[in-house]
C-alpha cells in the first residue's frame, strides 16, 4: 500500500500562489498516495490539471477533517495559525512560501535562502522548488522575430502601471523585438502596445500557456516594489532554455547567481541586457547555459530527493516527540 501524503494550499488556483507546487509534488513522487486540501474554491482548471490527486475543499483545517484522509504525512503550504491553530498529531512538513506567522510543524522549509533570511533561518532549511520541462521545440532566432515574453498572475499589484514607461524607455534599444504578455490585465495592454511600438501581443493567463517559455528567446520580469520569494516561472524558463532577465531582488538573485540569465539592479542594466541578446551566439550559448543549470537545480528527480528527506526527518521527529 502506498504511504498517503495530504498537502494543504491556501488558494485552489493551479496558475500562481502554491498549488503549482502542490501539483509538482504530486509529479515528483508517484510512490505516494496523494490528496490535496484547498482552503478556497477550486477552480476548474485545477482539478483538470491534478489527475494524479484526490481533491477536497475546506474553508480552514481542523483535526477531524484531517483525520478523515487517514494520512501517514501531511504537507503544509503557507499555512497560518488563523487556519491551523494546533500540531497535529501527524508528522508534518511547513513549506513556507512568503513571509508572515505559519502554523507549527514537525519541520519547517523555506522556498528560498532569501526567504529563509527573513525567518532567521538556517541554509539547511531551504527546498527549491523542482519543475516539470516545457515540451517545445525551440526553433532558431534567425528564423523569426527576436521574442521577449513576461507570463504572471493576472493581478494588478503583479502589473504595476509604471510598467509602461519602463516598456517605453526599454523598446527602442532593440527594436525587431516581439513583446509578448501572458496573463496581463486589459487595463495595461493599450498602453503597453504604444509603449512597444505596435510590436506587442497578449495572451489570456492559464495553466498551458507556459508552454510560451519554449517559444521565447527570453523572459523580461520586472516589478520595481515587489521581490519574489522565489521566481517559479524563472525556473521553468530556465528549464526550457529560456534566458531569463529580471530584477536583482528576492530569491531571483539565487537562481542566477551561477549565470545563465541577467541579474539588473536598473534599468540600465536591462538595456545592456537587451544589448547583448540581439547576438545570436551569445543568445545560444547562453540559452545552453540556462538549460545546465535549470536541469541541475530545478528537476523533479533533485526535488523528490531534496523532499522525500524532510519527510523523513517529520517522521524522525514525530516519532522522538511522542517516545
Amino acid at each position: 500500500m502506498k504511504p498517503r501524503l495530504l498537502q494543504i494550499a491556501n488558494v485552489g488556483q493551479i496558475c500562481g500562489g502554491t498549488a503549482a507546487c502542490a501539483w509538482t509534488v504530486t509529479q515528483a513522487l508517484p510512490g505516494f498516495d496523494h490528496h490535496v486540501a484547498f482552503l478556497s474554491s477550486i477552480h476548474a482548471d485545477t482539478r483538470r490539471v491534478f489527475v494524479d490527486a484526490t481533491l477536497h475543499a475546506w474553508t480552514t483545517v481542523t483535526l477531524n477533517l484531517v483525520r478523515s484522509v487517514c494520512p501517514d504525512v501531511v504537507l503544509l503550504h503557507n499555512i497560518s495559525p488563523q487556519k491551523l491553530n494546533q500540531r497535529l498529531p501527524i508528522p508534518t512538513v511547513q513549506y513556507v512560501h512568503s513571509a508572515g506567522r505559519k502554523a507549527e510543524a514537525d519541520v519547517t522549509v523555506y522556498c528560498s535562502h532569501w526567504l529563509a533570511q527573513q525567518f532567521e533561518a538556517d541554509s539547511d532549511d531551504v527546498l527549491w522548488q523542482g519543475v516539470p520541462l516545457v515540451n517545445v521545440a525551440r526553433t532558431s532566432a534567425t528564423d523569426r522575430p527576436l521574442i521577449i515574453g513576461r507570463i504572471c498572475t493576472p493581478q494588478l499589484c503583479k502589473w504595476p502601471m509604471e510598467l509602461i514607461a519602463f516598456y517605453e524607455t526599454l523598446s527602442p534599444v532593440a527594436p525587431e523585438v516581439w513583446w509578448e504578455f501572458v496573463g496581463c490585465p486589459s487595463e495595461l495592454q493599450a498602453g503597453l502596445k504604444q509603449a512597444c511600438g505596435g510590436r506587442a501581443r497578449f495572451f489570456p493567463a492559464g495553466w498551458e500557456q507556459r508552454q510560451f517559455l519554449g517559444c521565447w528567446d527570453a523572459l523580461l520580469y520586472h516589478h520595481p516594489t515587489l521581490p519574489e520569494s522565489f521566481g517559479r516561472v524563472v525556473a521553468e524558463a530556465m528549464r526550457a532554455g529560456c534566458i531569463p532577465i529580471v530584477d536583482h531582488m528576492g530569491g531571483f538573485r539565487e537562481q542566477l547567481r551561477e549565470g545563465g540569465g541577467f541579474l539588473c539592479r536598473d534599468l540600465s542594466d536591462f538595456q545592456q541586457a537587451m544589448i547583448q541578446l540581439r547576438d545570436p551566439s551569445l543568445r545560444k550559448t547562453l540559452s545552453q547555459q540556462t538549460l545546465q543549470i535549470g536541469e541541475s537545480r530545478w528537476s523533479l528527480d533533485r526535488f523528490a530527493k531534496a523532499l522525500l528527506t524532510r519527510l523523513d526527518a517529520a517522521v524522525a521527529h514525530f516519532s522522538r516527540a511522542a517516545s
